[in-house]
């Protein structure tokens, strides 16, 4: 049977390129993403048979329980928010609910969503995107996105025993991708070079990299479940 992939944040970076990878496979997609004009793009470039698009934002409950997902079978958690830099002196709580919201919150919302909609399937599975910040505290100034990936992987051990045997759960621990959500912290015009220079590959990662991983656990990893695989070039 064909798998129907729900990816969240697809418009751009790491969720675009998984679209593209499932998609290339010879799966459908429903992408979800905030920005109605990158999911166009993506919908103009992967063919209105292969993919399906929503504006939703992931941490706004009611656009997740209603929307359609005709067919799901496998689920990539990638939506997610870098947040403000903010040193302790100045934590604003509004704002370190909004990352906690998109990035925690959210994902615990499109996964209930997608266990009441989801059809059977033999390779059935959930990969939730967290970061090594999740292990190494993240960047400074922004404790609240390491936390929030750290509860990722505590929640996707949780996930992998709670939707077992049924359906698989495994996370991706991406180091620093070449994506836009970069651009909020290297503003410097050598900051990718420096960056690349504590990365043991001695380059940053791309999106289609961390998207082969995705696909390997989404399809072609039967007998693995609660793991969290670093997609980092050697870096911690």
């Amino acid at each position: 049977m064909t798998a129907v992939v729900l990816i969240t944040g697809a418009g751009s970076g790491i969720g675009l390129a998984t679209a593209r990878a499932v998609v290339a496979r010879g799966a459908r997609a429903i992408l979800w993403d905030i920005s109605g004009p990158a999911l166009d793009a993506a919908r103009a470039e992967l063919g209105e048979d292969a993919v399906s698009t929503a504006i939703i934002d992931v941490s706004d409950p009611d656009a997740v329980a209603t929307a359609r997902l005709d067919g799901v079978t496998h689920l990539v958690n990638n939506a997610g928010i870098l947040g403000q830099r903010m040193d302790w002196a100045e934590l604003d709580a509004d704002h370190l609910q909004s990352v906690f919201h998109v990035n925690l919150v959210g994902l615990m919302l499109v996964t209930q969503a997608f266990a009441k909609a989801r059809v059977g399937h033999p390779t059935a599975s959930i990969v939730n995107i967290s970061s090594i910040a999740g292990e190494n505290g993240g960047g400074p100034g922004f404790a609240a996105y390491g936390a929030s990936k750290g509860a990722i992987m505590a929640l996707t051990r949780a996930m992998a025993r709670d939707f077992a045997p049924d359906m698989r759960v495994n996370a991706l621990a991406p180091g620093i991708i070449d994506t836009p959500i970069q651009d909020a912290i290297m503003t410097a015009p050598n900051a990718r070079a420096q960056a690349a220079e504590g990365i043991p590959m001695g380059r940053m990662g791309t999106a289609g990299e961390v998207a082969q991983a995705a696909e390997w656990l989404l399809f072609d990893a039967p007998y693995t479940t609660g793991e969290i695989i670093r997609i980092a070039g050697g870096r911690r």
